[in-house]
């Protein structure tokens, strides 16, 4: 379904934020456009007393449809909003359209009409339409002029007489401005000579300014040399500072590339020394081994698994007292404490930590189970 199916205001309606507040703001520039013509305050006027409307459009379309009466659209609001208010919103919008029909004066002929049309579309009676306009107008309700009667023509009459009038003393206060005005072009001729005298007076300064100018040229000028040597100058030390600079940096990295070999040749040390003591380890096992075949005969039941791995970490063998348990946790812990391998990198740290925490668990454990 295209757009091209639907009217302007039926468009409207259907992107509005709430199709009530639409409906109610084209009827009541519905009413603005009766009063007269439609400018600036006018529409300043139905936007201030529209502000809490959530249509979400743009006055310019909806005063447009208003002012070209068209007929199915207002229509189509007075449906919406017959459907949508009762009771004290119907009476709200009666007030704000009963404010924006009187608050110049006497609503004209089409108003009246047009606000009675409303009250009657909201169910509003006539008794009570009275008294909500005295209350909002702060006048009673008057009855509509009849244009088929000789005094509505007689007023008229009287306004147009009026209307001659102002158009008299228009034109008077149209020769009284021409007056005015040739006072003005005098006053004027005055003035434009005072501003040539002052345009030479200028001029003048202008010349003066300009020597000014061109001594201020030729010490900017100077200031600029100077500044471009010693730009040069600052870029020769800044080179040297980066040659310096890079020359530095290749000593520190030569140095870290020497930290690491160190860092390596310290590791294979530790490697190194872990199987030399995993080798003598192995040599005592051996030879308590072979003590206990001899007297082991007679001995208690083998220890359980737990017991002989943790034996294992410490390098012992099964039936080790606690006193050999400590000798074996002291030499162990201060060969492979952490604080030891600071300076060796963090992989190695972190190793010795590991195998540190494993030797401190075995020992924990032996100590409470012995």
């Amino acid at each position: 379904m295209t757009s091209a199916r639907f009217s302007t205001f039926e468009l409207l309606l259907l992107q509005s934020r709430d199709q009530a507040d639409t409906a109610a703001l084209l009827l009541l520039a519905w009413v603005l456009t009766h009063r007269g013509p439609v400018g600036e305050a006018e529409r300043a006027h139905l936007v201030a007393l529209t502000g809490a409307f959530r249509h979400g459009h743009d006055l310019a379309p909806i005063l447009e449809i208003a002012a070209n009466q068209d007929l199915s659209a207002i229509q189509l609001a007075a449906e919406v909003l017959q459907k949508e208010l009762h009771g004290e919103s119907a009476r709200a919008f009666l007030r704000l359209a009963i404010a924006l029909a009187s608050d110049t004066g006497e609503p004209t002929l089409a108003n009246h009409h047009v606000l009675r049309f409303l009250a009657d579309l909201l169910g509003v009676a006539p008794e009570e339409f009275a008294t909500l306009y005295a209350s909002q107008a702060g006048r009673p309700l008057a009855a509509p002029a009849d244009p088929s009667r000789r005094d509505y023509w007689r007023a008229r009459e009287g306004r147009s007489q009026e209307e001659r009038h102002e158009a008299s003393a228009g034109r008077q206060r149209a020769d009284q401005a021409r007056d005015e005005a040739a006072e003005a072009a005098e006053r004027r001729r005055a003035e434009q000579a005072e501003a040539r005298r002052q345009a030479r007076e200028a001029r003048e300064e202008a010349k003066r300014q300009r020597e000014a100018q061109r001594q201020e040229e030729k010490a900017r000028r100077r200031a600029e040399r100077e500044a471009a040597r010693q730009h040069r100058q600052a870029r020769r030390e800044a080179e040297k500072r980066r040659r310096q600079a890079e020359r530095e940096a290749a000593r520190r990295d030569r140095q870290k590339a020497e930290e690491r070999r160190r860092q390596r040749h310290r590791a294979e040390r530790e490697r190194q020394s872990q199987r030399q003591e995993e080798r003598r380890q192995g040599e005592q096992h051996k030879e308590r081994h072979s003590r206990r075949e001899d007297t082991g005969r007679h001995a208690g039941p083998p220890p359980d698994a737990r017991v002989r791995g943790a034996l294992a970490v410490l390098g012992l063998e099964p039936g080790a007292s606690r006193g050999e348990i400590r000798k074996a946790y002291r030499r162990l812990a201060q060969a492979h404490h952490p604080d030891r391998f600071y300076h060796e990198g963090e992989a190695i740290v972190a190793s010795a930590s590991r195998r540190f925490q494993r030797i401190r668990r075995a020992y924990d454990f032996l100590m409470k189970v012995s």
